[in-house]
């Protein structure tokens, strides 16, 4: 009985330890946190995070529908049109953005050959029907690599030799959805 004591006390601790040691690994990534540079944006959403995977779904699905399966999008920092699917709509990463009266959820995709992967960000609003529209669609990252981050709310672009002359600069082209 002891032993089972001391082995039990060993597994809680080691879970208790791995999971502090992976939020401490991305600090100030996910909306909530308090940290100079977030990942995404925004308060925790106001509408149920159900509400908005469902709009973020759906509007996923009506635009796939109509590209014959991938969900098209320009990149302009590599200046090529992407042919994506779908792997994941994170339900962890649903924000509320305050000052834009606005939703926010972030997804992943793959190129349709599955040679590179996308950190796509959606940002929506409710219509004057009520019903939530995407009004921007945004790569946050390739690859694992960051394109940008947010400083308190606001979208910082992250220095890079992948990216166009106009985003170092602090400018860049708004990414519009199809």
């Amino acid at each position: 009985m002891k032993k089972l004591f001391i082995v039990l006390t060993v597994l809680i601790g080691v879970v208790y330890f791995s999971r502090l040691s992976l939020a401490a690994e991305h600090p100030g990534e996910h909306p909530g946190e308090k940290a100079e540079h977030k990942e995404h944006p925004g308060e925790k959403a106001m509408l149920s995070a159900e509400q908005i995977i469902k709009g973020i779904k759906g509007h996923i699905q009506k635009v796939t529908e109509v590209n014959n399966g991938v969900f098209p999008l320009y990149d302009s920092v590599e200046g090529k049109n992407l042919r994506l699917k779908l792997v994941k709509v994170h339900e962890d990463r649903v924000s509320y953005i305050k000052k834009d009266d606005a939703y926010f959820a972030c997804t992943d995709f793959k190129t349709e050959d599955g040679k590179a992967t996308y950190d796509i960000d959606f940002w929506m609003k409710k219509n004057a029907q009520g019903e939530l529209e995407v009004y921007k669609t945004k790569i946050h990252k390739k690859d694992g690599n960051p394109r940008f981050v947010y400083k308190e709310d606001e979208i910082v672009p992250v220095e890079s030799e992948h990216m166009a002359p106009e985003q170092h600069s602090g400018h860049m082209a708004p990414e519009q959805h199809s």
